[in-house]
Parts: C-alpha cells; sequence; structure tokens
C-alpha cells in the first residue's frame, strides 16, 4: 500500500469529532473570561494547549489513517493504544479540564443538572463509586488490570472483528489513562493523596507493569493473535511474528521513557517541596529561650 494512499484513509465518526468538538468548545468557554478579566488566571495558557493538544491526539488516535492501518498492522494498533493511554489522557488532565469545562456550561444548564444530580440516589452512589476509583491503589489496580484484560487473545481478537467492542475497548483505555494520571498530574478539582515522592514510586511501579506485558510481546514465540496471523497479505512486507515484535518494543521503549521522564519530574518536585519547607522552617526559626539562674547569670 502506497503512502499517498494510506495518507488519505481519514475517517469520519460523527460521535467522536461531536465530542471532541464540544469539549474544545466547554473549554473555551470556561477559560475565555478568566483571560479578559484578570491577569492572574488558575488556567495558564501552557495549560490550554495541552489540553487542546490531548484532544488532537485523541483525533490522531481515533479517526487518522492510523485507526486504518491499526486493521492489518498490529504495530499501528499499538501505537493507536499508546497515544490513547500515554499521550491523550495526561495532556488533558494537564489542562485540568474538570473545573474549567464545568463553568463553560451556560449557567442556567449548569444550576438545573447540578440540582437534578444532587436529588437522585444514582448519581451518589455513582459519586461513592468513582471516589473510590480514585484512590491511587484501586485506579492503579484497575488501569493496569484494563490493560491486561484488553490484550486477552479472547477480547483483543473480538475488537478486530467487531467495531462496537473496538470502541468499547478505546473508551476503557482513555477511562482508566485519566483515572490513573489523575494520581500523578495535580488537578484543581481532585484531591492529591499522593506526595510527589510517592508519585514518583507510582509512576514507576505502572511502567514496570506495563513492561512485562510488552516483553512478553517482544518475546513470544508466535503470533498471539489469529486476525493478525491470518491475514493472507500485510502492508510493508511485515511478517506476523516481526509486526507484533515491533509492536511489543513500541510498547516497551517509548513507554520507560515517558514514565522515566515522569520519575525524574516528580522527584525534582519532591526535592523543591523539601527545599521550601526547609526554608520556611530558617525563616520562622526557633528563638530560644532565656533563662535567670540563681546565681543571677542568664542561661540559654
Amino acid at each position: 500500500m502506497a503512502w499517498p494512499q494510506v495518507l488519505s484513509q481519514w475517517s469520519v465518526d460523527p460521535p467522536i469529532l461531536l465530542l471532541t468538538a464540544l469539549a474544545a468548545l466547554l473549554y473555551w468557554r470556561g477559560w475565555r473570561p478568566l483571560t479578559l478579566v484578570s491577569d492572574r488566571k488558575p488556567i495558564r495558557g501552557w495549560n490550554a494547549a495541552a489540553f487542546y493538544t490531548g484532544l488532537a491526539a485523541l483525533i490522531l488516535a481515533l479517526e487518522s489513517p492510523i485507526d486504518a492501518l491499526s486493521a492489518s498492522l498490529f504495530t499501528f494498533h499499538t501505537i493507536q493504544h499508546l497515544l490513547l493511554i500515554m499521550v491523550a489522557a495526561p495532556l488533558l488532565l494537564l489542562g485540568d479540564p474538570g473545573v474549567t469545562m464545568l463553568r463553560g456550561v451556560p449557567l442556567g444548564i449548569r444550576r438545573r443538572s447540578l440540582s437534578y444530580l444532587t436529588q437522585k440516589s444514582w448519581s451518589r452512589l455513582a459519586g461513592r463509586a468513582l471516589a473510590r476509583l480514585s484512590t491511587p491503589v484501586v485506579a492503579l489496580i484497575v488501569f493496569m488490570a484494563d490493560l491486561y484484560l484488553w490484550h486477552w487473545s479472547v477480547l483483543f481478537n473480538l475488537t478486530l472483528t467487531n467495531n462496537t467492542v473496538h470502541l468499547l475497548e478505546h473508551t476503557c483505555f482513555l477511562f482508566t489513562a485519566v483515572l490513573f494520571w489523575s494520581q500523578i498530574i495535580d488537578q484543581r478539582a481532585v484531591y492529591m493523596r499522593l506526595a510527589y515522592v510517592w508519585r514518583a514510586l507510582y509512576g514507576v511501579l505502572a511502567g514496570a507493569a506495563g513492561n512485562v506485558l510488552a516483553m512478553y510481546l517482544v518475546f513470544a514465540p508466535k503470533p498471539l493473535y489469529a486476525p493478525y496471523a491470518n491475514l493472507t497479505s500485510r502492508p510493508y512486507g511485515m511478517t506476523a511474528l516481526g509486526d507484533q515484535q515491533i509492536a511489543g518494543a513500541i510498547m516497551w521503549v517509548p513507554v520507560l521513557f515517558i514514565f522515566g521522564g515522569v520519575f525524574a519530574v516528580c522527584l525534582f518536585k519532591a526535592l523543591q517541596e523539601d527545599e521550601r519547607q526547609s526554608d520556611a522552617a530558617a525563616q520562622l526559626g526557633v528563638v530560644p529561650m532565656l533563662v535567670k539562674g540563681a546565681d543571677g547569670a542568664v542561661r540559654r
């Protein structure tokens, strides 16, 4: 398949495009007034740039030729997943979208919706369930379980033959990735339970668990997924096993660098935090207590 032909294979899925456009509009509506009335904005320019880049990564993963190539090459299927999990999700959270997008909803609709939700028992149950899912240990377990579950051959093969299941897979990846990254990236709407040093170790643990799956794909002696193995021809003369090994390497090496960067940033912030606390303690100081002895001498 020639590259010009490949590059022309963009998808047009109205639900995905409409949801992405709606998210972009709500974020802009919530952020724009703050840029007009105050020089001290809770959302800075780089936050907005990160959020819109995250939306672009979503479109790239789901609507670009990457999606078309994922049907015949495991390599591009893996790239698609990594764009959702390791690029789109953290970038969206770096935009700190929770409060900003809520502010973007028209005031009347926002009030009616919140009033309706607070009166419903199912919404309170959903809130409690989400709060439980958002704890660091549970979020990590759910994130890794979802990653491994969708790479189980039965489910993975089903995603290659059923578009609805494939869409469900992408939804699960994005949701659990947001859940995971919300434990590392600061948000106004989320109470961070982990100190920076623990966030560094949290990322290392997730990276190590994901690399086990990547190594399994690289060193497996035969193709693991029948729809790829049974293709009569695949682009660029790749073999099924070679395709799988490249996919595993992409899941292994770039992800290792990303989590290495997360570790370095979180460790740097932890050291900054310790330094600020030390400086604050030094500025406060400890006033020595002076005691007058029986002989009249003043002692500390």
